[in-house]
């Protein structure tokens, strides 16, 4: 990024040679977008950030009361914008039961998609790391001929996502793959483009769909991060579970009572949510400054009110209001991770006496 951030050139002025460099290096980040999702450089229109991306297909397709499909742990991004376009656009909203690991019910799926307009669910759940079958709900959508729009912005760099596997529309975030925060992406099936619709009107750039100069520095830093997410996906995911697997042996060995929310097997590694047993989340954290961990979803979770997600899950109360969110990341160190763990099981034992 260094590069742009000095020689800070239009990509829309190619009547010179500066921004002719500039148009390149950003086609050449589409290219690694579209890469990471296995999809077509044409479908890639960049973004703010991921609910831009998901605000726009979501509006697209919900005018004059159409149907959207949603699942019922989707990320605000998803799910706040289709309660808006219920009041906006009289869409018909309708929701799509998880069981208690955080997985799309299909046979339910497929009974609600019929005279849908959209579908719209996450490839992974950004609070318990649920993994959803998304190439079988591809094929549903197929089969009923429904696009289906997938937020992949936990899922890339974690598993592998295949825009050809019955994916009409898919929406990044550069910041969760440690790229730059402040831009985002939709890849859409290049025939699928033409159904969307700008929130904002200007300029025409994106092919009128996002209007405003293109940031090079954060293009060329999301497309490189993109690129280095594919590169090292495999070994990101052993990372992290022997992170994770350290991270909770430790707490076993400190006999501390816990549970893990989702699904123990169909989840990626670097997301652990757990209850602890009688802790109130807040209190918790609280007594972890040094920690960064957190409850919800990040985007919302300075909200005091109870998780939607565990929720729908059918959790109990008790064990939603005790869920704290732990994550794993590429430069998270073994040692870090002990003295969590430790850290974790002070905490837990000192709120736990005062109970008492």
């Amino acid at each position: 990024m260094l590069p742009w951030l000095r020689r800070p050139a239009n990509p829309h002025s190619v009547e010179h040679a500066f921004g002719q460099d500039a148009a390149a290096a950003i086609e050449h980040a589409r290219m690694q977008v579209a890469e990471a999702v296995n999809g077509d450089p044409d479908g890639v229109v960049f973004t703010a950030s991921a609910t831009e991306a998901a605000n726009i297909v979501i509006r697209s397709f919900a005018n004059g009361g159409n149907r959207l499909l949603i699942s019922a742990i989707e990320h605000p991004c998803v799910r706040e914008t289709a309660k808006e376009c219920m009041k906006e656009a009289r869409a018909v909203v309708v929701t799509a039961p998880v069981n208690e690991d955080g997985v799309v019910d299909l046979d339910a799926l497929s009974e609600l998609m019929v005279d849908m307009d959209l579908v719209s669910i996450m490839a992974v759940n950004n609070e318990v790391g649920t993994i959803q079958p998304i190439e079988d709900i591809g094929a549903l959508c197929v089969s009923e001929g429904v696009p289906l729009h997938t937020d992949v912005a936990q899922a890339i760099g974690r598993v592998q996502v295949d825009m050809s596997a019955g994916i009409a529309f898919a929406t990044l975030s550069s910041h969760k793959i440690y790229g730059p925060p402040g831009i985002g992406a939709i890849c859409a099936q290049p025939e699928e483009i033409s159904h969307l619709k700008p929130l904002m009107n200007g300029g025409g750039q994106e092919g009128g769909l996002r209007p405003g100069t293109l940031p090079t520095p954060l293009c060329v830093g999301f497309g490189e991060a993109c690129a280095l997410a594919v590169k090292e996906r495999e070994q990101d995911e052993k990372h992290a579970a022997a992170l994770a697997d350290l991270f909770l042996e430790n707490l076993d060995k400190a006999g501390v009572s816990y549970a893990i929310n989702g699904s123990h097997e169909e989840r990626v590694n670097q997301n652990l949510n757990i209850s602890f047993d009688g802790v109130a989340a807040e209190a918790l954290l609280a007594q972890l400054p040094t920690l960064a961990l957190s409850t919800g979803s990040a985007c919302s979770s300075g909200s005091i009110s109870q998780s939607e997600v565990l929720t729908a899950m059918g959790l109990a109360e008790d064990r939603v209001e005790s869920a704290v969110r732990v994550g794993f990341g590429r430069d998270t160190k073994p040692d870090e991770v002990l003295d969590a763990a430790a850290c974790v099981t002070a905490a837990v034992t000192r709120l736990k006496g005062q109970c008492v």
